[in-house]
């Protein structure tokens, strides 16, 4: 049975994504160091040298990753009523990024969670609703904060809205700004105020005859908010406050490990346009076909982070780092982590 289970973790949804994403920094190291600019790139990389600063900035990157992962840890802790012990949260968290890293962007590692904390002895009925939970917070943390950056950075800074296809990014982004509020308006109505008519719009929709074929699917969602619904109906602001740092704590740390990557190699003039760029990148990686964005990724990277970057030499180089740090870490701890905890999970007798 264990082996059964693993089967959507084979070994191929983790070579496919490594492929795809070195392929592209691999063509990038090509492009800058075997082409025209190649002697140009190369003498201008070798003006980095080592400093002590550099393995400051790296271990602050290090420290980032760490708080990313808290803060999703704290967040498992918190919401499972300390049902499942410290060890057990990062667990559940690890394996949630592994699940969104051998994943398209678009399902993430949300669904595969309940799979996760239910094996880890939480009721279905309260693993759906922390999933629905982090859900929203997640949201509601991009939904509040890019007008906030909105009012220190103009957008056309922000967007570099001086051609068709940056237009055209702009165009997307605020499209999937607009879906995000309203997914976050659904979920504060559904989970607050009326599940049954969420419930009762789920299935009306999705009665559509090109929906029909996933109304069952439809009608469990419905049935799971009203059953999160009765879960945290009520709370009062000391029961959301923690969550809030601890969702700040992470998605802030997630966006400032490339800071600290730039600031390692040369002194960074607008860390806030930094920081606020990577939410434009984040919601093109968001509608990436490729698992963990793996590939289009880096080509995102390049497009909108390497203005940045002084020496050209240094662009690939960059890039490679924080996929190491943020990407292809998840695959490796994944690829230890989930054959044990299969075993674990699925191999005890019924």
């Amino acid at each position: 049975m264990a082996k059964a289970s693993t089967q959507s973790f084979s070994k191929w949804k983790i070579i496919v994504p490594t492929i795809l994403g070195f392929g592209v920094i691999v063509y990038m190291f090509a492009k800058d160091f075997l082409g025209e600019t190649g002697p140009e790139n190369m003498a201008s990389l070798k003006q980095v040298s080592f400093s002590w600063s550099m393995v400051l900035w790296f271990a602050v990157a290090l420290l980032l990753m760490v708080g990313r992962d808290l803060g999703f840890t704290i967040r498992y802790r918190y919401l499972t009523d300390k049902l499942l012990t410290w060890k057990q949260c990062v667990k559940v968290t690890l394996l949630a990024e592994f699940g969104s890293a051998i994943t398209p962007s678009t399902i993430g590692g949300s669904s595969m969670a309940i799979l996760f904390l239910t094996k880890e002895k939480v009721p279905v009925g309260k693993s759906t609703t922390i999933v629905f939970v982090t859900l929203l917070l997640d949201e509601m943390f991009f939904v509040v904060t890019f007008p906030i950056l909105l009012l220190f950075i103009p957008s056309e800074t922000l967007f570099q809205t001086g051609s068709a296809i940056e237009t055209g990014v702009f165009g997307l982004f605020m499209a999937a700004y607009v879906i995000k509020l309203f997914i976050c308006l659904g979920l504060i109505v559904g989970l607050f105020f009326k599940p049954q008519a969420i419930r009762w719009l789920l299935i009306a929709i999705f009665k559509l005859p090109f929906l029909r074929r996933w109304r069952n699917a439809a009608i469990k969602a419905g049935d799971d908010i009203i059953i999160s619904s009765r879960e945290i109906r009520g709370k009062r602001l000391n029961y959301w406050f923690p969550l809030i740092v601890a969702t700040i704590l992470s998605w802030c740390s997630r966006y400032l490990v490339v800071n600290a990557i730039f600031m390692a190699f040369f002194a960074v003039s607008d860390n806030l346009l930094v920081f606020a760029r990577q939410f434009v990148m984040w919601i093109l990686m968001v509608v990436s076909p490729t698992p963990g964005g793996s590939g289009f990724t880096e080509v995102i990277f390049n497009g909108y982070l390497a203005e940045f970057i002084a020496l050209p030499g240094l662009v690939p180089v960059i890039i490679l780092i924080w996929r190491l740090l943020t990407y292809y870490n998840y695959l490796f701890i994944g690829s230890i982590l989930v054959p044990r905890w299969a075993k674990d999970a699925f191999g005890k007798k019924e």
